[in-house]
């Protein structure tokens, strides 16, 4: 097993050199767009889809009536799919005087559509604004979310989507919180290295032309990453993306519950992950073989080494870190570092053997499996 230290060394190499990059490029590079009033202001219509959040409908409602864009030119549409708890009820009584807010009860798809693109296709038949802004229910959007979305704008700019990060103060929600946070940060670099990621489907916006140009949901292949697949499609006609990274256009969201929600939320993801380009699923694959790696190395490397080269590595997870959270403006993160590192050591291996199990992908209280998961 002589090779083993040689094989250690060459992915300590690739992956420092990886999160080198990321930190330079966040460092130098990054460029957010420049923030203006508009002469014009369209109307736009902002997307919800709701199942069963009784527990986070309001806060996120209340968040868009916040909103410093022109109330006269927002229509909101929820799309209520479904939901067996008090969510209808809840909305029916906030938007009421509200002339602009508007309350759809969701049939289901006669045809192969499901889910959130459903929801989503069947408001967008109904909106009539320029631009779509689609967020979720269990999102908080900042007051100037319009504008700043409407920043990153070009005359051939399809989709443009913000960051999120994860609000509370437990231990899970912290954990998730600076999860989210690197996330954000390496898929906002990537894109700015004009490589497609994809969009962020609980803070995004889309011209109306592109999202035309799609065929709209109704017209796509179901997939449960429905984000992923309008982002996709809207590429294959030509349009170009951006996705930001600023206090802006950064949208809290609330903190899953249980182990077992935040599986099936990354199972979902993941599902989706294989469709990205090449060179983002080998970086995606090296991050999860980190842990099964250091482990290896210890068996036959000395451990000084080890430690070094796991240093430089925390520090460099760390600084990047450290950006993102001032870009998005938000307080720094270095209290959850140990959070984050045993995050990424355990959760793959946890992935990995909740993958195995024949559960298909759970989402929203519904199951999907099979053909149903992704397009071919």
């Amino acid at each position: 097993m002589s090779f083993i230290p040689y094989l250690f060394l060459a992915y300590a190499i690739v992956y420092i050199s990886y999160q080198c990059v990321l930190l330079y490029r966040i460092r130098f590079h990054h460029k957010p767009p420049s923030f203006f009033a508009r002469a014009q202001r369209p109307v736009i219509s902002i997307l919800i889809a709701a199942r069963n959040e009784e527990k986070n409908i309001l806060t996120c409602l209340q968040a868009v009536e916040k909103l410093s864009y022109p109330a006269e030119n927002i229509e909101v549409w929820i799309g209520d799919d479904q939901s067996t708890d008090a969510t209808h009820t809840i909305v029916a009584a906030f938007i009421h005087n509200k002339p602009n807010y508007h309350l759809v009860s969701i049939q289901p798809s006669a045809g192969h559509v499901k889910g959130k693109a459903n929801v989503l296709a069947q408001l967008a038949k109904q909106a009539r604004g320029a631009f779509l802004f689609i967020t979720d229910a269990d999102i908080q959007v900042p007051t100037h979310w319009i504008e700043a979305l409407f920043a990153g704008f070009e005359e051939n700019t399809g989709i443009v989507s913000g960051s999120t990060i994860v609000a509370g103060d437990s231990l899970f929600a912290r954990t998730q919180r600076i999860d989210w946070a690197y996330a954000s940060g390496m898929i906002h670099v990537v894109s700015d290295m004009h490589i497609p990621v994809t969009a962020v489907g609980n803070n995004m916006a889309i011209q109306r032309l592109c999202y035309d140009d799609t065929g709209g949901y109704e017209n796509l292949s179901f997939s449960v990453t429905e984000d992923l697949e309008l982002f996709l499609a809207s590429l294959k006609k030509g349009w170009g993306f951006r996705n930001l990274l600023d206090a802006g256009s950064t949208a809290t969201t609330a903190p899953l519950k249980t182990l077992k929600e935040a599986l099936q939320q990354r199972k979902r993801w993941i599902s989706g992950a294989f469709r990205l380009p090449k060179i983002l699923v080998i970086f995606l694959v090296l991050q999860a073989m980190f842990f099964p790696m250091l482990v290896l190395a210890f068996i036959f490397i000395h451990w000084i080494w080890i430690v070094v080269i796991w240093l430089i590595i925390f520090n460099l997870h760390m600084s990047f870190i450290d950006q993102v959270a001032c870009k998005m403006g938000i307080n720094s993160l270095r209290r959850n570092s140990i959070l984050f590192e045993l995050n990424r050591y355990f959760f793959p291996l946890l992935l990995f053997m909740y993958r195995l199990l024949p559960l298909g992908v759970q989402w929203k209280g519904r199951t999907y499996k099979g053909k149903d998961i992704q397009p071919k």
